[in-house]
């Protein structure tokens, strides 16, 4: 609170009523108050970790090594980095690295998910379990996601639907939120709700375009399936937004399981 001239000359010589004391006092302590709530929420801001951080793409490149290796190592495999996957781990790398280079390569859009795509056993899951253990370990919160299968998401509408008999709702709406990784897309088995058999995921991948265009949550998606049979496993409207939501990766080579 600012007082004037004459205010303060009042209050120096003792001439200011009791009423206007009171006054004052009070509009001293209220704006106290606020310079407190004011400080303590700043101090609140400085503390908490920033959302967002540059993550250095040499670095990111050398985690990765490092990660993949001991991934494989759990299941007595050999990481493996070869003319087959190595311009695919650069792009990976580049992508969650917000590189601006990754759109010039494949033509894509760093704002947009991902869709891999090639034969079984190639590593398109495994580079989601690695890129993972580097958001865990170093607690990168920009490039973490959840991780699921197909089958488990279907799995659990259908036990869903069964106890509560409200078609699996709930299980649409948890996996309509946030950043999600979907393995073995169009691999899943149809579901039943109402009485109707349909297609969960031309229901939740429209659900998740709706909230990519409304906040910018991306979705991942592995699948071995070709491109046109992916396309026509689902809806027109799932076809067409399929396009909006995803940069196409394609991850060739023998099947590395052997």
């Amino acid at each position: 609170m600012k007082n004037s001239l004459g205010q303060r000359m009042k209050i120096q010589m003792g001439l200011e009523s009791e009423e206007e004391r009171k006054k004052r006092i009070a509009l001293e302590k209220k704006d106290q108050q606020k310079a407190i709530e004011y400080f303590d929420r700043i101090n609140s801001l400085t503390e908490e970790k920033p959302k967002y951080v540059d993550i250095p793409l040499e670095w990111f490149k050398k985690e990765l090594w490092v990660e993949g290796k001991n991934y494989f190592s759990s299941m007595n495999r050999y990481f493996e980095i070869d003319d087959e996957n190595k311009l695919f781990l650069d792009i990976i790398c580049r992508y969650f690295t917000n590189d601006k280079d990754f759109e010039k390569i494949t033509n894509g859009e760093l704002r947009k998910g991902l869709l891999i795509y090639g034969g079984c056993g190639t590593g398109k899951s495994s580079i989601f379990d690695i890129i993972q253990a580097i958001s865990s370990k170093h607690n990168i919160k920009q490039i973490h996601f959840k991780n699921t299968s197909v089958h488990t998401v279907v799995t659990e509408f259908n036990k869903e639907s069964k106890a509560y008999g409200n078609g699996g709702e709930f299980i649409i709406e948890k996996y309509s939120k946030g950043t999600v990784h979907f393995d073995d897309l169009g691999t899943e088995k149809q579901v039943q709700a109402w009485g109707i058999k349909e297609e969960l995921f031309d229901r939740i991948l429209q659900v998740r375009y709706n909230n990519y265009k409304a906040t910018g949550k991306k979705t991942f998606v592995t699948t071995n399936l070709s491109l046109d049979k992916l396309e026509k496993r689902y809806s027109p409207q799932v076809k067409s937004r399929l396009y909006e939501m995803f940069n196409f990766i394609p991850l060739v080579g023998n099947d590395r399981r052997f």
